[in-house]
């Protein structure tokens, strides 16, 4: 599983952004600046054993969230006045 690409696409658009880093075995891990957590994001090329798990994509997810979760709520403010616009 490699999921840097989906990673870089986010950091294009975001601050601040998740820092990539290949490790001496090929996996590529991620710093996660809102979760502050570290987590796989691609597989060891060399070490079979060392796998993008569950729990990795799951903090990614909260990542996300937390990244996206001012404009989730700017935009239900915007959309709350234009309901309120409409009735005027």
């Amino acid at each position: 599983m490699d999921l840097t690409a989906a990673i870089e696409a986010f950091n294009a658009s975001s601050q601040p952004q998740i820092e990539l880093l290949t490790t001496r075995d090929a996996r590529v891990v991620a710093k996660l600046p809102r979760v502050d957590r570290e987590i796989i994001v691609k597989d060891s090329s060399f070490n079979k054993n060392v796998k993008v798990t569950v729990a990795d994509v799951a903090w990614l997810c909260e990542e996300a969230r937390r990244a996206v979760a001012p404009g989730m709520a700017l935009l239900e403010a915007a959309l709350g006045a234009l309901n309120g616009l409409e009735h005027v």
